[in-house]
Parts: C-alpha cells; sequence; structure tokens
C-alpha cells in the first residue's frame, strides 16, 4: 500500500499532467531511454513540488501514436519513472494517465509506483476515440483493483472525455451519475470543448448531487483558475505550465517552465 495521505482523504486542487517524451518501445527517433525518462521526470516534478503542486499524474503522450491497447513497455515505463518520483518527493501525490484505454494496466503500474490515483478516460459506456470505439472500463477497473487488494487507488473518472465523441450519449448528470454509482468512482472530470462549456458542464453534474469531487480537465490557466475553482473542487493543468502550449508536436513535447509553474499557484493560493 502506498505511503502518505489517501486521495480520498484530501482530494487535492490542483493535479498536474506530466506527459513524458518518447520512450522505449515508442517507435519515435527521438525516443528516451529510461533512466532519462526518469531524470527529466525528476526534473519537472521537482519544479512542480517547489512551487506547491499537491499531486501529478505521469502520462505516456510522447509515444503517440497509439492504439486501442497498452503496451507492456508502457507499464514498464510508468512503474519505473512513478516510483523514481515516489522516492524523491514522498509528499506529492502521484498517479497515472495512461492514453491507450483499459484499466487493468493503470491500476498495475500506479500499485508498482505506491500511487494514490488513476485517471481513466473512458469509464462507463463507449465513445468514439483517435484509437476507434472505446468501451467503458468501470467494471474491469473495481474488479481488478478489488484483486490487487488496491482499494487505496482513487479512480478518477472522465465523464465525455473532449478527445473523444460519445456513442449513444445520454443526458450529462446521468452519464456523472452513472460514473459515481454504477461504475463507483471516487472522482470525475469534465472537459468541453472551451472553458465557458467545461464550467457549464460543471455546474450540471454539480447541481446533480453525485456525491464526489468534480474536477475540470482542461482550459485551466492562472489567468482564470480562481474562476474555475468556484466550480469544481480541483483542476488538471499540463499545458499552462508551459512556455509553448497547443496542439502540436511542439506543444506537446514541451518541458514546464518554473515562472509559470510558480505563477499559476500562485493564482490557487490567491483563490482561497
Amino acid at each position: 500500500m502506498s505511503s502518505g495521505v489517501r486521495f480520498t482523504e484530501r482530494p487535492p486542487r490542483v493535479i498536474a499532467a506530466l506527459h513524458l517524451p518518447p520512450g522505449p518501445g515508442s517507435c519515435h527517433p527521438q525516443a528516451l531511454s529510461v533512466a532519462a525518462l526518469v531524470d527529466y521526470a525528476l526534473e519537472q516534478a521537482g519544479m512542480a513540488v517547489e512551487a506547491g503542486v499537491p499531486a501529478l499524474y505521469v502520462q505516456e503522450l510522447g509515444d503517440a501514436p497509439w492504439g486501442p491497447r497498452i503496451h507492456p513497455h508502457t507499464v514498464a515505463v510508468l512503474s519505473v519513472v512513478g516510483a523514481a518520483l515516489r522516492r524523491a518527493y514522498p509528499e506529492l501525490m502521484v498517479g497515472v494517465c495512461t492514453l491507450g484505454p483499459g484499466a487493468r494496466e493503470p491500476l498495475a503500474a500506479a500499485l508498482a509506483m505506491e500511487g494514490q490515483f488513476v485517471r481513466l478516460k473512458v469509464y462507463v459506456g463507449a465513445m468514439v476515440h483517435l484509437e476507434g470505439v472505446v468501451q467503458g472500463c468501470a467494471e474491469e477497473a473495481i474488479a481488478y483493483r478489488a484483486r490487487l487488494g488496491a482499494d487505496h487507488l482513487a479512480i478518477l473518472a472522465d465523464v465525455y472525455d473532449r478527445s473523444g465523441r460519445p456513442l449513444g450519449a445520454l443526458p450529462l448528470a446521468q452519464a456523472a451519475r452513472q460514473a459515481a454509482t454504477f461504475g463507483r468512482a471516487d472522482g470525475l472530470v469534465l472537459t468541453g470543448p472551451d472553458l465557458e462549456s467545461s464550467l457549464a458542464m460543471l455546474d450540471r453534474v454539480r447541481a446533480a448531487g453525485v456525491g464526489v469531487p468534480l474536477y475540470l480537465g482542461g482550459g485551466a490557466t492562472a489567468e482564470n483558475v480562481a474562476q474555475a475553482l468556484r466550480h469544481a473542487h480541483g483542476v488538471i493543468v499540463g499545458t499552462a505550465f508551459k512556455a509553448q502550449g497547443g496542439w502540436t508536436r511542439e506543444g506537446l513535447a514541451a518541458p514546464w517552465d518554473r515562472a509559470r509553474i510558480q505563477a499559476f499557484m500562485d493564482a490557487v493560493a490567491d483563490a482561497g
């Protein structure tokens, strides 16, 4: 079992998405070794911890394109990187979010690194994603977590993740309730195409009283995070930490910037 405070005991207000460069098995010409990925992650996380970021998850974004299953080497790399972060920064909540669909692999990696949570992108229903049709993994997640004896691993479930389109979409509040009740998720992540849409989604789900923390999944910046935190318990942030953002190769590969991290966390503190 992981050390430190459980996610469900103290849900963080900020979760940083640490996008790793391409690694072994990615078929990328600039793929890094596992040791180099560890060094990169430790450097990035060090800036986040220094600024007061309470939680982060690791994700193999540099391995794009990804397919309909999560590879064994992905689980191995994320486990090694996450374990290094846990040793170096024991006060930091660490989790896993894989790009490929499924629940067993991210849960296994989170257990191996002694992490505290996973983010699962398609939890109930089905969605059309870049890799095709992805089925919800709620039953797989709850059953495999129990098999691992890892109830301390919190599950953050996306509801209609913006990177795909739902098949047979239920009304938003109903889909959120299904994720929290049928799926027994410990928190929900909502993200629309823009900030205004995301905040409206959060308000509709909050009004439905699903009983778990709600997170804004994207779009938070130092300029708008105070507004976001009036609608959600917390935010997931990645791009706002980078000097160069945007959905481009350069933006996705850009590292975090110390000054931007500090400005964001200062804005969170000012929000109260």
